[in-house]
């Protein structure tokens, strides 16, 4: 599921291909809704991932009543990779539940749908998973934490006053200076 496409087993043997890596991401056909974390990853020694996704009851709202008919033909392809930027192409003549081999993690990363932004959730206890509509689409999941972004605002502020402060100080001091060279003067 992580895309593991060579394991290496002995450093000096060649890598071994895994003939079983799903891709970047994939469509299942078919899922399954569990009671907590504890019984998703329980679940995933009975599944086979590349047609059946195990969701946590907490994420069940995105898939609730949905039936999907994994579409042979679609595609999902990843077309652009950074750490904090995944670009994939998408097209399916009917709605697809995608899962992605990526992790996870909620406090950052969105995901957007021909740039409007939509919720992703968890599959398979650890990946992505995403409701995609029929059609040709763009993902994209972009990282923006609040939190980093609120600290480089709270950083740049500090600095501005940082350097008003120093700016202050300097022109009292050059009044002080020009008013005692105006005195001594006269």
């Amino acid at each position: 599921m992580m895309n593991t496409k060579y394991i290496i087993y002995d450093l000096n043997s060649a890598p071994l291909p895994n003939p079983h890596a799903l891709g970047n991401a994939w469509f299942v056909n078919d899922y399954k809704i569990v009671a907590n974390a504890d019984e998703e990853i329980g679940s995933m020694k009975g599944i086979d991932p590349k047609n059946e996704a195990v969701i946590d009851k907490r994420f069940s709202e995105f898939v609730d009543n949905k039936k999907f008919q994994k579409d042979e033909s679609g595609s999902i392809i990843l077309n652009e990779y950074k750490p904090n930027y995944l670009k994939y192409s998408a097209k399916a003549a009917s709605e697809q539940l995608a899962v992605f081999s990526e992790i996870y993690y909620d406090k950052g990363w969105n995901a957007y749908i021909d740039g409007e932004k939509v919720p992703h959730f968890r599959v398979n206890y650890i990946l992505r998973g995403l409701v995609l509509p029929a059609g040709e689409h763009v993902v994209e999941f972009k990282f923006h934490p609040k939190s980093y972004y609120t600290g480089n605002q709270i950083s740049l502020a500090s600095s501005i006053l940082l350097i008003l402060a120093i700016a202050g100080y300097a022109f009292s001091e050059f009044r002080k200076k020009s008013k005692k060279d105006s005195v001594t003067a006269a």
